[in-house]
């Protein structure tokens, strides 16, 4: 009867040390600091310089250059990221987030704010298994006056979105033209692939079938979608569910 109290007690013991034990872990991971975002009403509508629409806490991880409205000026997209260490004290990446600026030059020098968007570019830890403890890709260019925003993520299955941004003169705002959907199955290499163009209002759906490729055209409204509003991780849930993804 006494060995058998000591084993009882010891069994509790070993229980409350693995509840405690799975706590802590919990702790931990709410513990995390997750990927900031980019407050747009930090971001000056004038400056001098690229530096002074960066707001404390943020730096330009990429820029580049190119005339965006046609005027021979060159013009800016810069590529902000959060300004913290790239690895906490354990030596694992942190969650940086990520946002992205344009800005058009002016014959007096003066640069101007054109668009922000703080949900468009993934965050450097969002790039999945496939990304393992590499940085996430978000890529940006300038391709014949356009933003060009691509990037990927995924596992088995790796998704890549890019999305085109031309300059429209009436609004003085940049407006979505393009959107393309990949999605690819690592293990089955099953590809679907849709492609929309918003000044011609077609979509393109192809999915792979063996060897050859099947393709459904479809037309969709030809809408201004501002550079501002788009938030990536929303494409990408509607792109699914069109497609029967999700």
């Amino acid at each position: 009867m006494k060995n058998e109290c000591g084993r009882t007690r010891s069994l509790a013991f070993r229980s409350l040390i693995g509840v405690l034990a799975l706590l802590g872990s919990v702790n931990l991971c709410f513990g995390q600091e997750e990927a900031g975002v980019l407050d747009k009403s930090r971001v000056p509508a004038e400056a001098t310089t690229t530096k002074q629409f960066v707001p404390a806490g943020w730096k330009i991880e990429a820029q580049v250059t190119g005339d965006l409205n046609g005027d021979s000026l060159p013009d800016f997209a810069l590529k902000l990221v959060e300004d913290k260490a790239e690895k906490n004290s354990e030596g694992d990446p942190t969650e940086r987030g990520r946002a992205l600026v344009v800005v058009l030059a002016s014959a007096g020098g003066k640069l101007k704010r054109a668009g922000v968007a703080e949900a468009l570019l993934q965050c450097t830890r969002c790039g999945g298994a496939f990304y393992g403890v590499v940085e996430s890709p978000a890529e940006v260019s300038i391709e014949k006056g356009t933003v060009v925003v691509e990037q990927e993520h995924g596992s088995r299955e790796v998704s890549n979105l890019t999305f085109r941004f031309r300059y429209d003169a009436a609004t003085q705002r940049f407006v979505l033209i393009g959107f393309d959907y990949n999605t690819a199955d690592r293990l089955t290499a099953s590809v679907v692939t849709e492609s929309t163009n918003y000044l011609t209002g077609v979509r393109v759906v192809a999915r792979s079938k063996g060897n050859r490729d099947v393709k459904t055209r479809s037309v969709v409204p030809k809408k201004k979608v501002f550079l501002d509003d788009v938030k990536a991780e929303e494409f990408e849930s509607a792109a699914l569910k069109r497609l029967h993804l999700d």
